[in-house]
């Protein structure tokens, strides 16, 4: 399988080295109990270079080497090498209107603790409390053990800095949360929106043994509708990092007035509070008796015919969004979180009804849509990937300030 490095020219002696190392790193990741003949197999590296490496990456305790059992040959029992899952750890956080989601991941993406910090409309509260329970989480290991902080922020951002330029739907504009998480940290914290995480979680999760994920579209519901797209293996950014906001193009011209400050915006009609809304409006409760979109979906699967009739209507108007995702991505897949992924099965066939409708069958025959792996964690699971991806793809290629490449094996 081809090697492929993030930018040309040649690699110093000390950079492929570590390239190497990282290579050999993520293919024992993507393939537990690796024997080192698997490795040289698909990495195409020498059995020399492979051992070389070995040998390093155990003597930093990030990977240990195993008798395999049920060996019926004569001879010597073959060794595999796994991980040392505990050598490392990465702190995702997600940060919204439900409040601060705080995790620590090993380097298995397993999850060891966990905080959860209320939601406070004060963001310097609100934000203070978030850093003070990183603090405390990454204070129980040791400094050079942490690897670093990644952070899911809603709306459109500053990655570099971590300051959420527009966030509507929280009223955060302008709010320096780089700022205040760095704030007494010695660990390096890195910042993305939250549908884009959703997206690097999936791409992140797949194992060695499916088919890489190159095109897709994650679409995640909650407190909002975003959408993260991938395309090639990576994160469509755009100019100013503001790319794939397609919850925010009109399905319905001069319809609902958007947080955004325009009319008839998907969102406004597929999301989980334009779930929660339409059902209200229909059952005519009052403000205070609106229903979080899982007691509307138990509704559902229970028979009751107003929150059937919502979910058929939303579930039109998520095809209706789905139409323009395939037009103008082409994606394989579509992967879908939160409320769409809890009822899937119910919002399925009223999906693929408009897509078949109103595109063409050509333009849909190889494309799939799936409920997330990681359900409502997606952007919590993709902040630990932003982290964990640096450790296991990224190296310095030794040039000046330090520039960081990475990594990857494609498919030919």
């Amino acid at each position: 399988m081809p090697v492929t490095f993030t930018t040309s020219g040649a690699l110093k002696k000390s950079a492929l080295r570590e390239a190497n190392e990282r290579l050999v790193l993520n293919t024992i990741r993507q393939n537990p109990s690796l024997s080192r003949a698997d490795i040289v197999r698909i990495t195409g590296l020498s059995p020399s270079s492979v051992t070389f490496i070995v040998k390093r990456l155990k003597a930093d305790d990030i990977i240990c080497e195993f008798k395999t059992e049920n060996w019926s040959q004569v001879g010597r029992l073959p060794t595999a090498i796994r991980l040392r899952a505990n050598a490392r750890v990465g702190i995702g956080v997600e940060l919204g209107l439900t409040g601060g989601r705080i995790v620590v991941a090993d380097l298995s993406d397993a999850i060891v603790s966990r905080k959860t910090v209320p939601w406070h409309a004060n963001h310097g509260v609100f934000l203070d409390k978030v850093r003070k329970a990183i603090l405390g989480l990454a204070g129980q290991y040791e400094p050079d053990q942490v690897l670093g902080i990644g952070v899911a922020l809603p709306g459109f951002i500053d990655r570099s800095t971590g300051r959420v330029i527009a966030a509507e739907n929280v009223q955060w504009f302008g709010v320096e949360v780089g700022e205040t998480l760095r704030r007494d940290l010695d660990i390096p914290v890195y910042f993305e929106n939250a549908a884009k995480l959703s997206a690097l979680a999936e791409m992140w999760s797949a194992d060695g043994q499916r088919k890489p994920l190159r095109d897709f579209v994650s679409v995640v519901a909650r407190g909002g509708l975003g959408t993260g797209v991938i395309i090639n293996g990576e994160i469509l950014q755009g100019a100013t990092f503001g790319a794939s906001e397609f919850g925010h193009i009109p399905i319905f011209p001069g319809g609902r007035k958007c947080s955004c400050g325009n009319t008839g915006c998907w969102e406004q009609y597929a999301s989980d509070f334009a779930l929660s809304r339409l059902y209200s409006e229909r059952a005519q409760l009052a403000p205070d008796q609106e229903l979080e979109p899982e007691a509307i979906i138990e509704k559902v699967r229970a028979g009751d015919a107003v929150a059937t009739e919502v979910l058929r209507e939303t579930a039109h108007n998520v095809g209706l969004g789905f139409v323009n995702l395939v037009m103008a991505l082409n994606p394989q897949l579509i992967v879908v979180g939160d409320y769409l992924a809890d009822a899937w099965d119910l919002m399925e066939e009223t999906v693929w009804g408009v897509l078949r409708s109103r595109v063409p069958a050509y333009y849909l025959s190889e494309i799939r849509i799936l409920p997330s792996r990681h359900r409502a964690d997606a952007p919590l699971a993709g902040a630990v990937a932003l982290v964990l991806s640096r450790f296991f793809n990224s190296f310095e290629d030794g040039g000046e300030k330090g520039r960081q490449r990475s990594v990857l094996m494609k498919e030919a």
